[in-house]
């Protein structure tokens, strides 16, 4: 059984940082959606951890700020995040982002 998205998913290759309680990591955006994300990355994170986020948007500066995320899966090196606050400027951002309203050099919606 295939589950369906409530909402569009882009598929992208952003840098990203992440701050958990006592530790700093960094790794690769694979896919962005309005309440969350999926991360590549070597540092190991825990499901049900929470972290403070900066992606790197080519040609967007400054970067999408999350000040709360949720890790909700991990498997291996990927982990899915859910965004819990965010500043409200980032918030239409990110909107626009996933809506494609940005050059089609920066995002891509076919599969990785």
């Amino acid at each position: 059984m295939v589950k369906l998205r409530y909402c569009e998913r882009v598929h992208t290759q952003f840098p990203v940082v992440f701050a958990g309680e006592a530790y700093v990591g960094e790794g690769t955006v694979l896919n962005l959606s309005v309440p969350g994300c999926a991360i590549h990355s070597r540092k190991p994170v825990q499901p049900g951890s929470y972290l403070e986020m900066r992606m790197l948007v080519p040609d967007i500066t400054p970067p999408l700020r999350v000040g709360l995320a949720k890790v909700r899966w991990c498997e291996g090196r990927r982990f899915g995040v859910e965004f819990i606050q965010m500043p409200g400027q980032d918030q239409v951002r990110l909107g626009r982002l996933v809506k494609n309203e940005i050059p089609p050099a920066m995002a891509s919606r076919s599969s990785v």
